[in-house]
């Protein structure tokens, strides 16, 4: 398509500026990514490869891990409010968006089709490189895939059909029709199996996992198998994740940190940055937090949850909100080096209790929800609630979600949305809501180089 080509070469352009920086404290990222020489060694095609991650995370272009998933979604669903409605906000809040709006062409929507791009552009480079070690192109390849996946998996969430493409050739982009999401989830399973075999065990160290492996696909299609239903092979592939062995639940007040043990992907930050991004933006330094709780969200926590005193604050103004990063920059006292956290282990017990659950293997869902419940301090369902049936565990599970994995890109919208409760639950605690806010509005510019492209209903 026209129109993603051209968000392609801003974007591409946008994130060439993150070349100024310096990434994870290695090499600067090469920024000339349609070129064959970018590819040509090792060292190029995996300073190529860092860029990519720079656009996901960086300050300086629409990027979607800089606070625009985490806000705009959190205040899209029943989740988070903003101590200042202003700009764009409203229209997340009171789910009233338009094909017109910076954040949709921009962080939601192009930012991801960028990416996109570019591993589909390293996967072509890479493979007809005769620089590369052949290892090597293996893992590159495989981490390539999963970005594409990765990618993939919020477009379809948010935007449901999409267009869908494996080449940068402008040819063939330039007309490209949406497709369903049964077919973009398919592609998405086919790129994690690829990554699963090819990428390795790289990066699993603690405080050296900034890159895609096997592991951070194997927990993404976990969770893709979770959201279409298939119970069993998301059982599956959250237990090779926690098996793993590279993964640990620790303490509440480590699990963002760089060193986190739990952490299986998360994106780091610019040179010797201390703080993410993300954090600044959610939840910021500022004596009242930027984003506060809804009511659903602050009542959703019992007493003495210690997840409240680890991972939120409590402003002046007597609103809660989430601050599960405490840096906001490199001279506060008491800084620590944190990364923003993509996927992480105690997401992979929800997933698999929620599986379990769905199998009817009750007992075994509640061992993964009182994994999590511990660790929060909280009363253990096999204490209290040994012979929960199957429907109101399914609930507990969707609540111990929501008080586990807030402020985390979405997860709360997508979770309501899936399960089918949207209407439901939103309904009665957003006044403008309406069924067809449950998807967001293809980009306006996007529709208008591109004649193929359809709308969602309630946005023409």
């Amino acid at each position: 398509m026209k129109s993603l080509n051209r968000l392609f070469i801003i974007l591409i352009a946008g994130t060439a500026i993150t070349g100024c920086r310096k990434f994870v404290d290695v090499p600067l990222p090469i920024t000339q990514l349609s070129t064959e020489s970018a590819f040509s060694t090792d060292a190029k095609a995996n300073s190529a490869m860092r860029g990519i991650y720079a656009g996901l995370v960086s300050g300086w272009v629409a990027s979607p891990f800089t606070g625009a998933m985490t806000g705009n979604l959190g205040l899209s669903a029943d989740e988070l409010e903003k101590t200042s409605l202003t700009g764009e906000f409203p229209l997340f809040f009171e789910n009233n968006l338009n094909a017109s709006m910076n954040t949709i062409n921009g962080a939601l929507w192009g930012s991801f089709y960028s990416t996109i791009y570019q591993a589909n552009n390293a996967i072509t480079h890479i493979g007809n490189s005769k620089g590369i070690a052949p290892a090597n192109k293996e893992f590159l390849t495989g981490e390539a895939h999963f970005l594409r996946a990765l990618a993939y998996f919020y477009l379809v969430n948010m935007y449901d059909s999409v267009p869908l493409t494996t080449t940068a050739d402008y040819r063939t982009n330039g007309l490209l029709f949406r497709e369903s999401p049964e077919k973009v989830y398919e592609q998405i399973r086919q790129d994690l199996r690829y990554a699963q075999e090819k990428a390795g065990n790289q990066h699993t160290g603690t405080g050296f996992r900034a890159r895609g492996n096997q592991w951070t696909a194997t927990a993404l299609l976990a969770r893709v198998q979770l959201y279409t239903g298939n119970w069993e092979e998301a059982e599956a592939e959250a237990t090779k994740v926690i098996n793993a062995g590279f993964y640990k639940m620790g303490p509440l007040e480590e699990t963002f940190l760089a060193t986190s043990g739990e952490v299986i992907l998360q994106l780091g930050n610019a040179g010797a940055n201390l703080y993410t991004s993300e954090g600044s933006a959610i939840t910021s330094s500022q004596v009242n937090p930027t984003y506060r709780f809804s009511t659903w969200l602050d009542a959703a926590f019992e007493p003495g949850d210690l997840r409240t005193d680890a991972w939120t604050r409590v402003g002046a103004n007597g609103f809660r909100g989430p601050a599960k990063y405490k840096t906001f920059s490199n001279t506060q006292a008491n800084a620590k080096k944190e990364g923003t956290v993509v996927l992480r282990l105690a997401e992979q017990y929800l997933i698999r209790a929620e599986a379990r659950a769905m199998q009817d293997d009750l007992s075994g869902a509640i061992a993964d929800v009182d994994t999590v419940r511990s660790r929060a301090g909280l009363p253990l369902l096999s204490d209290i609630s040994p012979d929960i049936a199957k429907e109101p565990l399914l609930a507990a599970i969707m609540k111990e979600r929501m008080t586990e994995l807030f402020a985390e890109f979405g997860h709360r919208w997508f979770d309501v949305k899936r399960t089918g409760q949207a209407d439901i639950i939103f309904g009665a605690r957003k006044p403008g809501w309406r069924t067809e806010a449950a998807l967001f509005p293809i980009p306006f510019k996007d529709r208008q180089f591109n004649p193929n492209l359809g709308q969602n209903p309630g946005y023409e």
